[in-house]
């Protein structure tokens, strides 16, 4: 009898091994949404997809295992799945909420799915994505690929595949199923793919043209930037609403954009974009804690740093670099207790062709669980926030954007 092996892609590099344990069951997806004036029909953003999944190989794989066990990325000919819905859905924060609810396993196979929804005179798309496979900002490229391809352009030239570690010259260790350490946990100990989740809930806000530009002259009238003033406001508000955080600590991860710093390209992948700030409860005015996220933030954008981040996220699994260990330390541990993700101005046009973008907002993100995520994003001169949450913090944009316009 002929044993048909598996197809296999290529190994996993750590960002992505650790990502896809977070999303094994069904945490770490997330959401961009554009709505698009007029009907859009099924077959053709069914065509787009395919298009733009022709030309991205990690759009086109599932994670899985190799015959010796180590953590790979399997192709896959199966295309994007598209579901339409045809609803009058006035809050696009419902649609993202019910693709948060439905889980994407790491296992799954191709790691995006879209979604078309209906509305009056407009049409939603919403695409997911498996964070194992891209970062928000690859994500951005495929919506502005999807609806340049709608549109009937020409789409520029795409960069190869390749791991993060890859691109900043780091080497990572070969990810492997199970623990070849004696007394281990297993990942079905742990409850594998079959783990509950909680719910999801997603509530946005959108800040106007004028309103953005008065907190934009805020921030440099008082030398800082509006990322600065968020992740603080962040960190206030989530120290003011939320019990848990008047008992301890609160992290707060906020990003940074080090694509240009290694010649990372615009490519569906994972890049650098992280920094990690502490709160305590405590009686620091608000511009004090800003300033001080500001220098906070500053620290992480030296290369040195980025490049000891991600190494010593491939270090810790030296020891044990097993899928195993890899969920035991996602379910018990991490580094941060919420995520501020700033986008910062999104580089996509409001027209393509005759196709007209009315808007797109922030990504709505699930996180690990009990971690609140806060996404923002600039689009044709308005900001928009999505606060994705499994921790039960209601309220919380409304208080963040009441301390900003307050201060």
């Amino acid at each position: 009898m002929t044993i048909v092996q598996p197809r296999i892609l290529r190994t996993l590099g750590a960002l992505e091994h650790l990502f896809a344990a977070y999303g094994e069951d069904g945490t770490m997806n997330f959401s961009i949404a554009a709505r698009i004036s007029g009907t859009i029909s099924e077959s053709a953003v069914t065509a787009a997809l395919a298009k733009v999944q022709d030309r991205h190989v990690l759009l086109r794989v599932s994670a899985g295992w190799s015959p010796d066990g180590a953590h790979c990325f399997m192709p896959t000919e199966r295309r994007i799945p598209l579901r339409v819905e045809v609803a009058p859905i006035a809050n696009w924060a419902r649609i993202a909420e019910s693709e948060m609810n439905r889980p994407l396993l790491s296992s799954d196979s191709p790691l995006v799915r879209g979604t078309i929804v209906g509305e009056l005179g407009a049409t939603t798309l919403v695409l997911t994505f498996n964070h194992a496979i891209t970062d928000g900002m690859g994500a951005v490229l495929v919506m502005r690929e999807v609806l340049t391809a709608l549109s009937g352009a020409a789409l520029p030239e795409v960069p190869g595949d390749a791991r993060l570690e890859e691109r900043i010259g780091l080497e990572v260790p070969l990810f492997h199923r199970h623990s070849t350490l004696s007394g281990e946990t297993t990942c079905e100990d742990l409850g594998g793919d079959s783990a509950p989740t909680s719910r999801t809930t997603v509530d946005s806000i959108e800040i106007d043209r004028d309103r953005l530009a008065k907190l934009l002259c805020t921030a440099r009238s008082r030398d800082t930037t509006l990322n600065s003033m968020m992740t603080a406001a962040l960190g206030n508000a989530l120290v003011n609403i939320g019990d848990q955080w008047r008992r301890k600590p609160l992290r707060v991860m906020s990003p940074i954009d080090l694509r240009s710093g290694f010649d990372i390209p615009e490519h569906v992948g994972l890049s650098l974009s992280i920094a990690i700030t502490s709160f305590e409860r405590g009686d620091t005015a608000f511009w004090d804690e800003v300033h001080r996220v500001h220098q906070q933030i500053a620290k992480f954008r030296d290369r040195k740093m980025a490049i000891w981040m991600v190494g010593d996220i491939a270090k810790r699994c030296i020891e044990d670099p097993s899928y195993d260990a890899t969920r035991r330390r996602v379910l018990e541990h991490s580094p941060f207790d919420s995520i501020m993700t700033n986008f910062g101005v999104l580089g996509m046009q409001t027209h393509f062709g005759d196709l007209v973008v009315e808007n797109i907002w922030a990504p709505a993100l699930r996180s690990v669980p009990g971690q609140d995520a806060v996404a923002a994003a600039t689009f044709d001169g308005g900001l928009s926030l999505v606060h994705t949450s499994v921790a039960g913090t209601d309220g919380l944009l409304a208080r963040l954007v009441e301390i900003m316009e307050g201060s």
